[in-house]
Order: structure tokens, then C-alpha cells, then sequence
């Protein structure tokens, strides 16, 4: 079906809904409340609650999809660092189960006195962003739990050795216990069947019914003159096509969109984070033996590379072949580093050791589509103190720099996480170099990037197809932000009990309305964050809103006993979209369109075709 017969059938069938709504129970019928009160009044199929820190009731303080723990114990100091679901680090430097308070020796977690262990075998190879144990032991008290274990028996119980193995997370199957060995062959990757886990990997298109039966909350991205939503993220560019995004939004609103005709990455509250954004993942050999055919072809647009850790340890076990695929696959690719590094000394020392790897893999400078990072968080590595001030670390990076650069190595960044920026990392040297930063939640809490050119790790739990199990999901700009103001989606929302429908740029509003059984039926356009306003008027007599530039309708209808909820958007100018309005005189609603055969066919069914609203982006 050619894209034109294609987007003409979806608007017909995303008509339908509005078509249907002609025969809704008239305005008399719907009770006397708010839309958002009508919603709260259906059975809410959440369970779980957010709190301040951005993430569930029942996870760890920015780590949304690790378990928080029912009870920690007592022989966890508050000043201890938190750095998986079952272990902490004391600032001696000891590992522990946070549970239990036992020691961990085992070296395949925390190293020998000479040996540096993966970082990532103490969470299965998924990333884990370090949060201080007095932020879990009270989100663990808030959530019920016993957040001083044993307290009462370690006055009396002498200490004892942990002689037990660690065990395994329960139902754990996202990841193997130990990467897999490199694939030496030469043979090209066959294709991938569709992860069944990710509905961003297929390219199709669907219809709004689809989306909304589907039970799927929208993608902030999908475009306001294209007639399709779509399971992945559509962007527009400023002819009015469409292109499928690879990556997920994250779980708290964070999300695609676009910003002047280019693809863009937004946090919840459509702050934009970076335009010309391109979506990258990061990989190691966690991510075991990757199909970079199937990555590739899901839309992916870079990746960054775990080339190793530490000093003197060698390649990650998938480092050339990763390497290897992004060269054949002409996919842009980064390197990264992780740090264990303790003085100067020993961040020349990595620097050392990274020049040799990069050298090794036949990796130059002009190879490089995105910066090597030097990946700096708060390891565990028995005998060894981890740094924790930023005088020391100003120290570990102007050595690593200056090892690499003398070996022609000069597009370098520092990666690392928030509260990490903000405490050891707090240092202008090392935030001029920080380029990408790890936060899961909806916003990205660290403000001093230099410019545009910088990548947000927006979730550890991405789904891509090529990959098994989960994988890092990052937006990456890389040119500088210009001045105008973004637009920003607005998103249409269906109440099939009502047959009314709504309207909001908030996300995570629409996320709650679909969760309590409103159907999502696409970006109905889009607005600006200045022009001219467009007001909104509720009439609590049947639960109606309309939305009008008209500041004498909006004051007529006032008079008339409807509410004045201020301004709801703006209409920004160098609109070209026409936006249509429909009136439905058997319940009193207005609908909003821009598709010009959305606005023929419910005319048709009865509608009154009221001419164009406003314009849109």
C-alpha cells in the first residue's frame, strides 16, 4: 500500500470514533462532574504509587525498575552507598548484603587486592544509578518495610563470617550469569525474530482504535499533520513526513518528540533536552552476542561501546565484535571506559591502557562518530578506597586526558550520574567535560552541560530488537540549540462511557486518563510555549471543555455559568496546519482535528463543520 493510500485509510478508521460519538448520550445523561473527576471515579488499575523521587512506591530511590527491598539491615551505616538491589558499600569500602549485613567476599564482585572485578556482575549487567542508604531505609519505612533489621539481636549475636553464597535475584531471566564469549566468526548476523517485549521495532503503522484497544499510552512524538500514530515515535520533519524512532520514552514522561522540523528529545514537563537528537544505546558484553543487522534496522542511531574497565584487564569479552559490526554496519559509535581509578596515578594509568585497547582494535580519532567517556561512578573493589572529593578527581581526569590526547584522542567527555556530579564529581574542570549523564526519572536533574552536543541515559530497561534482555536507551544532540521556542504536543484523548474527548500537553495526565480506561487517539497537533493564547472553558453541567482563541466567546460563555480555566496553550506563529473545528449538537462537544478528511466524514455523519480554529506547527 503506497504511504498516501496508507495515511487516507487511517484517517478514516481514526474517524470512526468521532463518528460514532454523534450518537452519544446527550448532555443531560453525563454527570454533573470534571473530566478529571469522571476519570478518578473508574477503578484505577495501578497499584503503585509515585512518590518525590520520581520513582514507584516499591523501587529503589532513581532506579525505577530495581526492586526496593523489603528490610535493610541494621549493620548498614546511613552513610553507605546503595549500588544494586541487594548490595551496599560502607565507606571503608566493604560490600554488603542490604538485607542481611553480611560481607560479601566473592571476588567475581567486589576484585582481589589486585584484581578489579566487572562492575556490572553485581547487577547482572544492568545499569544501576549509586543512591546513599538513608534515602532506601526511608523509602523502605514509608513502604512498610523494616528499614533496621535486626537492630535489636546484633547487640547480643556475635559477628559471623558470611560463608553463604550470594543468591541469585529471583526470576531473573533478562540476563545470563556470565557474558557470552566473542564471536569470532566472520559470518553477517541473520535476521532477529521481533522482540515480543518491544513494540518500537516494527516500522508499521496503526490506527488510532488500534492504539486505544491496544491499551498502549501514547508516544509524545507522533505528528500533528500526519494522519497515523504509531507504536514507536513519529517525527516530523517540516515537509510533513514521518519517521519511526527505535527507542522507547522512558517510564516517568520523559519522551520523543520534534523541535523545528527535527527529531528531539523532551523531558515530562516537554522541556527540551536536546534537538537534532539522535537515539543511541550502550552495550557491553552483558548484552551478550548482539545482532547489529536487527539493531540497525530498528532504527537505532548510534551506540557507545564498553571497550573495558580499569587498567590492564583487557577488551570486554564483546568489544572487538561490537566494534567490528558498527564499522560494517556503518553505525556511529562511541567507547567507554569505567574508572577505577584512586589518584592521578592511576587515571594515567587507565588512559594508558585505554590508548592501547583503542590502538589494538585499529580504532582512530576519525573513526569515531561519538566522543570516549570516561565513565566515572563509585566502585567497589576490595582493599581500594573510592575517591570522594573533587580535588582528587580533577587529578584522575586531567591525567586520563592527557594520556589520550597525546595519542591523538581529543574528542573526550566524562559520563557519569547526577548525585555523583553534584557531591565528588562537583568540580567546573570535570562539568566542562560532561557530556552525558545518567537519570531515570522525568526530568534530567543535572543543568551544567556546555551546549547541545550532550546524551541523557534516560532508562536501563530498553527493548530493542537484536538484543536479548534489556539494554540502555539514550538521546544525544550534537548540534547547538537555537533560540526559538519549541513546540510541543497536544494529545486527544477518547472516554468511551462519556463519548467525550480531551485535550492536554500533559503527559503524564494522559498516562492517568488511559490508565483509568480513556483511549488514546494520537498528538491531535501541536502548540507553542508562546503566541497567542488559547483559552479553556468547562461547563460543569455536563462535563464539557471547550478550547478558544475567541477571548469574547470564552467571556460570554462565562456569563453563562461555564468556568474560565485560563490559558491552555499557545498558537505559535509561522503555524501552516490548519486546525479544524467539529461541534457535536447532540451532546453540546467540540473536536479538534487536522486532518481535513477527519473533519469531511464526521461533518457528514451530522457534525457542524465550524471552519479552522487555529493554525499549528
Amino acid at each position: 500500500m503506497s504511504a498516501k493510500r496508507m495515511m487516507s485509510a487511517v484517517a478514516v478508521l481514526a474517524s470512526m470514533t468521532l463518528v460514532s460519538a454523534v450518537c452519544a448520550a446527550p448532555a443531560s445523561a453525563l454527570s454533573d462532574v470534571s473530566v478529571d473527576a469522571r476519570a478518578n471515579a473508574s477503578p484505577d488499575p495501578f497499584k503503585t504509587q509515585t512518590i518525590s523521587d520520581d520513582t514507584a512506591a516499591d523501587a529503589m530511590p532513581d532506579n525505577p525498575d530495581a526492586a526496593l527491598p523489603d528490610q535493610v539491615s541494621a549493620a548498614i551505616p546511613d552513610d553507605a552507598t546503595v549500588v544494586s538491589e541487594d548490595h551496599a558499600v560502607t565507606a571503608d569500602g566493604e560490600l554488603k548484603n542490604i538485607t542481611t549485613g553480611e560481607t560479601v567476599t566473592d571476588p567475581a564482585l567486589v576484585g582481589t587486592q589486585d584484581s578489579q572485578p566487572d562492575p556490572l556482575a553485581k547487577t547482572d549487567g544492568e545499569s544501576f544509578i549509586p543512591v546513599q542508604a538513608d534515602e532506601v531505609k526511608q523509602k523502605v519505612a514509608a513502604n512498610g518495610g523494616d528499614a533496621n533489621a535486626g537492630a535489636a539481636d546484633a547487640q547480643t549475636a556475635p559477628d559471623t563470617p558470611d560463608t553463604q553464597p550470594e543468591q541469585p535475584r529471583p526470576n531473573d531471566s533478562s540476563k545470563s550469569d556470565q557474558p557470552s564469549q566473542p564471536d569470532q566468526s566472520n559470518q553477517s548476523d541473520s535476521p532477529a525474530p521481533s522482540d515480543s517485549g518491544n513494540a518500537f521495532n516494527s516500522g508499521e503503522t496503526f490506527d488510532s482504535d488500534e492504539a486505544a484497544n491496544s491499551g498502549d499510552v501514547p508516544d509524545s512524538g507522533n505528528t500533528s499533520d500526519s494522519s497515523a500514530a504509531t507504536s514507536g515515535t513519529a517525527k516530523a520533519t517540516a515537509e510533513g513526513s514521518v519517521r519511526l524512532a527505535a527507542l522507547q520514552n522512558n517510564e516517568y514522561g520523559a519522551h520523543w518528540g520534534s523541535y523545528n522540523g527535527t527529531a528531539a528529545f523532551f523531558d515530562a514537563s516537554n522541556n527540551l533536552f536536546v534537538q537534532q537528537a539522535k537515539g543511541v544505546i550502550d552495550v557491553s558484553a552483558w548484552q551478550g552476542n548482539i545482532n547489529w543487522q536487527a539493531v540497525k534496522n530498528s532504527g537505532v542511531e548510534g551506540a557507545i561501546i564498553r571497550i573495558g574497565y580499569g587498567w590492564d584487564n583487557g577488551f570486554d569479552k564483546q568489544a572487538l565484535r561490537n566494534i567490528s559490526e558498527c564499522r560494517r554496519l556503518g553505525i556511529p559509535f562511541g567507547i567507554y571506559l569505567y574508572s577505577y581509578a584512586y589518584d592521578a596515578n592511576t587515571g594515567a594509568a587507565e588512559g594508558s591502557s585505554l590508548v592501547n585497547l583503542l590502538q589494538k582494535a585499529g580504532v582512530s580519532s576519525s573513526d569515531l562518530g561519538y566522543p570516549v567517556y570516561y565513565d566515572l561512578e563509585r566502585w567497589t573493589w576490595t582493599g581500594h578506597e573510592v575517591p570522594n572529593d573533587p580535588g582528587t578527581y580533577d587529578g584522575i581526569v586531567n591525567a586520563w586526558y592527557g594520556r589520550l590526547q597525546s595519542a591523538g584522542y581529543n574528542n573526550l567527555a566524562v559520563y557519569s550520574y547526577t548525585s555523583y556530579l553534584n557531591t565528588a564529581l562537583n568540580s567546573g574542570n570535570i562539568h566542562s567535560k560532561t557530556r552525558w549523564v545518567a537519570q531515570y526519572g522525568s526530568s534530567m536533574g543535572y543543568t551544567a552541560f556546555p551546549t547541545n552536543d550532550r546524551g541523557w541515559q534516560y532508562t536501563s530497561r530498553g527493548s530493542v530488537s537484536g538484543i536479548s534482555g534489556t539494554v540502555d536507551l539514550n538521546a544525544f544532540g550534537n548540534q547547538t540549540a537555537t533560540s526559538s521556542a519549541p513546540s510541543v504536543p497536544v494529545y486527544r484523548v477518547y472516554n468511551p462511557n462519556s463519548g467525550l474527548h480531551h485535550y492536554t500537553m500533559n503527559y503524564n495526565e494522559v498516562i492517568m486518563l488511559v490508565g483509568k480506561g480513556w483511549r488514546y487517539e494520537k498528538t491531535a497537533f501541536r502548540a507553542g510555549q508562546s503566541g497567542i493564547p488559547v483559552y479553556r472553558v468547562y461547563n460543569p453541567n455536563d462535563g464539557n471543555h471547550l478550547f478558544t482563541m475567541n477571548s469574547y466567546e470564552r467571556d460570554n460563555l462565562a456569563r453563562l455559568g461555564w468556568h474560565d480555566e485560563g490559558v491552555s496553550w499557545y498558537v505559535p506563529s509561522g503555524g501552516s496546519i490548519n486546525v479544524y473545528r467539529l461541534y457535536n449538537p447532540n451532546n453540546g462537544e467540540h473536536v479538534f482535528t487536522t486532518e481535513y478528511g477527519e473533519y469531511v466524514l464526521v461533518g457528514r455523519a451530522g457534525w457542524h463543520q465550524e471552519g479552522v480554529a487555529w493554525t499549528s506547527l
